[in-house]
């Protein structure tokens, strides 16, 4: 999607122009301070995973991948955004991951006979939402390591939606038609726990970032995983971090399962307020 990559490639842009601009200025020290004063952050996110996906109904089950790429282009309306406020060892987080995305196809087979074929085609839009909402406690605050232990839960859910139509054209003619609309919402609440913090790059403004939680839901079969590592850089308004997450769950109802995984690498800026 042409309007999608612009925005991205702008947005890379602008963070390396501020990066540029800051180069020259004193070394921040990317590590948080702990103090009994209010400490808030925003981050805004662009992430463009890979998918690999099991859909499961009944008795039989259907696995897709699909690249970056392809979801890059199939990409539709998301936000991913993530907010945290901290007072003290104390915090609370919240991490919102929507995105939609669209695709296609159609085929005509040519049957025997004069203006004789049959149609069938389909359009399926996928929607996502993945909200994390967690209390955080500090655990660990040194000059070189921050380390954040986390317990919360996740909100899943996952819709799928498949306008298909078949026609069947005889001499010319339709004789025959068809138009379809199936739609499945799975969607699940879990605890998770977990850890988040980041490492100081020897005494400079570079820094890893790391994320990691898993939890279980209700049953034997809904779960949900989520990691990150990557690198930064600090400046005095805040951050800039490209890292690798990945995030996986399962879901499961009366008429079937839902098993995905998504990774990829995630561009963010983070301001401190």
């Amino acid at each position: 999607m042409k309007i999608y990559s612009q925005i991205l490639k702008s947005f890379i842009a602008a963070l390396f122009i501020g990066a540029a601009v800051c180069a020259q200025a004193q070394t921040i020290n990317p590590m948080p301070k702990v103090s009994d004063d209010w400490r808030y952050s925003g981050t805004i996110s662009m992430w463009a995973p890979a998918t690999w996906a099991t859909e499961t109904i009944g008795n039989r089950s259907i696995t897709s991948d699909s690249s970056i790429s392809q979801n890059v282009n199939g990409a539709g309306p998301m936000a991913m955004f993530t907010l945290e406020a901290h007072k003290g060892n104390w915090g609370v987080m919240g991490d919102l991951v929507y995105w939609q995305s669209t695709g296609s196809g159609s085929s005509v087979h040519t049957l025997r006979g004069k203006d004789n074929s049959f149609y069938a085609g389909y359009n399926a839009t996928m929607k996502q939402t993945m909200f994390t909402a967690a209390a955080t406690y500090t655990a660990l605050s040194t000059p070189s390591v921050y380390l954040d232990g986390l317990l919360g839960a996740r909100y899943i859910s996952s819709t799928t939606s498949v306008v298909d139509a078949q026609q069947l054209n005889l001499n010319g003619v339709v004789v025959a038609s068809r138009v379809g609309n199936p739609s499945r919402v799975n969607q699940t609440t879990d605890p998770v726990i977990g850890f988040k913090g980041r490492a100081r790059i020897y005494d400079t403004s570079w820094f890893i970032p790391f994320y990691a939680d898993a939890g279980k839901g209700p049953g034997s079969n809904n779960g949900t995983w989520q990691a990150l590592l990557g690198i930064g850089d600090a400046f005095s308004w805040g951050d800039v971090t490209l890292a690798y997450r990945a995030m996986g769950f399962h879901l499961k109802d009366n008429a079937g399962s839902t098993n995905w995984t998504n990774a990829g690498p995630q561009l963010s800026a983070t301001i401190n307020f």
